[in-house]
């Protein structure tokens, strides 16, 4: 991505001590219609300024993850209506702050879990959305915590309360959030089975709910959504993403980066993640 013409601009006038009239921009992406890939498109447009109670985050590192793809054609419950910009999870840092802000610095690391609005390169999101991002860690690397390695810790530990010794069946093992799961789970001390064949895996998967009902006292399944507990439960998930990053600052996660990419090829990430066989997470990053 690196400065658009108005930041050069704007970084040459203050170095004269020239008054800069010239707003400034930045590029973000967008779908106008729902669709193919070939629906997202960059667009430039003046930076949006923080309400009362945002912060201006600048874009470091934006995940894409299957959501993002069925928000893009449209059937994922959470889909906005168009045009929308989409982008689950991002890490950034605090570059102005709104009215009413207090504890945040310029230049601070932050997540964030915005649902849709990541793929660009800032946003505005409220101060009690974001979490602090240990220094010193990888952007692309943190930024698949906040997605793909919280849904599978909360998982494990929230919904199925998982103990030392249990098994767990894993499909789609190589994605971002299959691997998430897997080291996860092994830190847990579980037996873990992965279903790379989607197909297989779910018959299992529909085995396990059918004797679940059949079965006087068999297994049920606990259905959850990350989006639901962030909203109901919001310390609950900032509390998870702290222990998350902590892991990740010790060593004891280390994510997969299938391929990181600028902006301006999400239209690429996307094709990527459509054709399958990703192993971890895309991720697209600031490069400037």
């Amino acid at each position: 991505m690196g400065e658009g013409p108005f930041e050069g601009a704007r970084a040459l006038a203050f170095a004269r001590g020239d008054s800069v009239t010239t707003p400034m921009t930045h590029a973000r992406v967008v779908v106008a219609h729902y669709g193919g890939p070939d629906e997202l498109r960059v667009v430039e447009e003046e930076t949006p300024e923080p309400k009362h109670g945002e912060v201006r985050v600048r874009v470091v590192a934006a995940g894409v993850s299957l959501p993002d793809v069925m928000m893009r054609e449209g059937i994922h419950p959470e889909t906005p209506r168009v045009p929308f910009t989409p982008g689950w999870d991002l890490v950034g840092e605090v570059d102005r702050l709104g009215d009413g802000v207090s504890g945040l610095e310029p230049g601070q690391r932050v997540a964030a879990l915005p649902i849709h609005g990541a793929y660009a390169e800032y946003a505005c999101l409220p101060q009690r959305e974001l979490v602090p991002v240990p220094s010193g860690l990888d952007a692309a690397e943190a930024v698949s915590l906040v997605l793909n390695y919280i849904t599978a810790y909360q998982m494990l530990h929230r919904s199925a309360r998982v103990r030392p010794g249990q098994r767990v069946l894993i499909h789609g093992a190589a994605g971002g959030f299959g691997s998430a799961l897997l080291q996860l789970a092994r830190l847990a001390g579980l037996q873990m089975y992965g279903g790379r064949h989607r197909f297989r895996a779910i018959a299992i998967f529909a085995v396990y709910i059918v004797g679940g009902w059949l079965r006087p006292g068999g297994r049920r399944v606990v259905p959850y959504s990350i989006q639901t507990v962030k909203r109901l439960k919001p310390a609950l998930f900032r509390q998870d993403l702290i222990a998350l990053f902590d892991l990740l600052q010790r060593h004891e996660v280390k994510p997969l980066i299938a391929q990181r990419l600028p902006l301006a090829e999400a239209r690429r990430a996307h094709e990527l993640l459509g054709e399958g066989g990703v192993t971890g997470k895309i991720v697209l990053v600031r490069t400037g």
